[in-house]
């Protein structure tokens, strides 16, 4: 049987399966999310920002950084699903460590609890980076190309489904009423979203792999960073995406802080975040079928060019609010800034990996994805630098260091050109 037999005759299977996937993970990414729930729980257990700033940078640069190192040895494996079950239980584990160690710490060892929690968390997200290259190379042997945009939308709207939920949830657990159990209330949400951890990790794990028939024998790493050295000088779409992608990375810089600058300079009420989930989630709803149409019908650039114009319009409000008397009326209004985040939410789920799939070569897909992804790692670390500054210039200058790299990002997207406009 062929593998694009295999493909056709297992695709529903692998659809179905990669929904659960995209489901699960969209809940948890909204209950253990290093931009609002995790930043008000380091933050609350003493945390200094330049900590909080380091959240993110574990999160996205623990996804991406450990990619190319690995690419090499995966380029020789007719099936990469061993190293992402491999991956998946390594993060369950460490995800365990966190909970238990949530509840059976709690405030008698503020510095001990967040020593465990920064260890597991990193080990958790450097795992899930390992099984990164293998999780796109699966989808791009078991997705057709002309539905992969269609792929990553329906994933990222089932994720913004269980949003719903999950916003619920936050806002019930950080309820006012609940703050002197801290951080037990924390601890429950890490239950939680441990739960949906394990579902998607094993959904994804029960994916029918066809054997990659052009896989080929693994080069050494010097040999892959020559390699990739000559795809960024030969191949002018990928060298404008990755450029592109970098700069997107690096206006990162404020979004661990507009949660702390909502609760502690606006003075909004911390049960607020649950809001703000349920506000990102309704505008991924409302937003997520029109990219993804997009996508399918005129083509990632155009949708990757929508994500850059929504990531610019973040910094612009956080500074607005600023001009504004603050208190707890300031709370609904602030939501305007999760609501557009909701909506470049899909847009970069959607647009990144597939302008990506659609620009790599087959037998070159490992080294591309991975190179881009290790770069990436690199510039997602960004955020950390962003709470030293905070910590010595204040909000104002983070926002404003943020205005303009996203501006940069924006101009940049709108010189890439469309990979099916060229075929």
């Amino acid at each position: 049987m062929t593998t694009d037999s295999i493909t056709t005759k297992h695709y529903r299977r692998n659809y179905f399966l990669g929904m659960i996937n995209g489901g699960a993970f969209g809940f948890v990414d909204s209950v253990a999310s290093p931009y609002l729930v995790l930043s008000v729980f380091v933050h609350t257990l003493g945390a200094p920002n330049l900590l909080v700033g380091l959240l993110p940078a574990i999160a996205n640069g623990g996804w991406y950084f450990p990619q190319f190192l690995i690419s090499h040895r995966l380029q020789e494996l007719p099936r990469k699903l061993t190293v992402y079950s491999t991956a998946a239980i390594i993060r369950v584990i460490c995800w365990i460590l966190i909970v238990v160690s949530t509840f059976l710490i709690g405030q008698n060892n503020p510095v001990l609890l967040l020593t465990i929690f920064f260890l597991c968390y990193s080990i958790y997200c450097f795992a899930a980076g390992f099984a990164g290259t293998p999780f796109m190379d699966i989808v791009a042997r078991t997705i057709p190309v002309k539905r992969r945009g269609s792929y990553f939308g329906a994933r990222d709207l089932w994720g913004a489904l269980t949003s719903i939920g999950a916003g619920f949830i936050v806002a019930q657990f950080l309820a006012p009423e609940l703050a002197s159990i801290f951080p037990s209330n924390f601890a429950f949400l890490f239950l939680i979203s441990g739960l949906a951890i394990v579902t998607g990790l094993g959904a994804f794990a029960m994916v029918v792999e066809p054997i990659d028939r052009s896989a080929k024998r693994g080069m050494s790493f010097i040999d892959q960073v020559r390699s990739a050295q000559h795809i960024i000088h030969q191949n002018d779409a990928y060298r404008r995406f990755l450029l592109t992608r970098i700069m997107l990375a690096i206006s990162d810089i404020a979004t661990p802080f507009y949660a702390i600058y909502a609760t502690t300079v606006l003075r909004i009420p911390a049960e607020a975040i649950g809001v703000y989930i349920g506000i990102s989630t309704v505008a991924s709803l409302a937003s997520n079928p029109l990219w993804s149409r997009m996508s399918d019908q005129r083509g990632n650039r155009i949708v990757l060019l929508g994500a850059a114009t929504s990531l610019l319009a973040l910094p612009i409000i956080a500074l607005g609010f600023g001009i504004i008397p603050d208190g707890a009326s300031l709370a609904l209004p602030f939501g305007i800034l999760y609501f557009i985040s909701g909506i470049a939410r899909p847009a970069a789920n959607i647009a990144y990996p597939s302008y990506l799939l659609e620009i790599a070569p087959a037998g070159e897909r490992p080294l591309y994805i991975s190179f881009t992804n290790t770069i990436l790692g690199i510039a997602t670390f960004v955020p950390v630098v962003g709470g030293i500054l905070l910590d010595l210039f204040g909000f104002r200058v983070v926002f404003l260091i943020a205005l303009v790299i996203s501006l940069i990002a924006w101009l940049l997207a709108r010189g890439m050109t469309e990979p099916r406009t060229k075929k």
